[in-house]
């Protein structure tokens, strides 16, 4: 088992502390804390170490901005984590449409859901967003 948890958590440090320099990145933080204060109590939660060992094995945490990225090479799979939200998604690269290529907690396409009736219908936002993203569980939690 890898400690992504780890490197997840020490590159959020220093996009914290980077923030305070940068106005720009400051701004996107800020804007995620927001949402996810908003938001956190619908999703569900991951231990992120077994999340990537599940869905990006062998892969390195990749600062993007306000994200991080583990992507294992060749892999059309990678885990999103928002460095100051506290959460990651997990986005199937080769969905060429970038705001429907997450899936759910268990690696399927999240666009779509079934009915009692058999009927399978679009998600709406809302339900769509509760479904793809995952509070990363505390190293205490874990």
């Amino acid at each position: 088992m890898s400690d992504s948890k780890g490197k997840y958590s020490s590159s959020a440090a220093s996009q914290r502390a980077l923030a305070q320099l940068d106005a720009e990145l400051k701004r996107k933080l800020d804007r995620a804390s927001a949402r996810t204060a908003k938001y956190h109590s619908n999703w569900q939660t991951v231990n992120l170490n077994d999340f990537v060992d599940k869905f990006a094995l062998g892969s390195t945490a990749e600062l993007h901005g306000g994200k991080i990225y583990f992507q294992t090479p060749g892999s059309k799979l990678r885990v999103v984590c928002d460095v100051q939200g506290g959460y990651c998604r997990l986005q199937d690269t080769s969905i060429k449409n970038p705001s429907h290529s997450y899936l759910d907690i268990n690696g399927n396409n999240a666009n779509n859901e079934i009915l009692p009736s058999g009927k399978q219908i679009g998600r709406k936002k809302p339900e769509y967003n509760k479904v793809t993203h995952f509070r990363i569980l505390k190293r205490e939690e874990m």
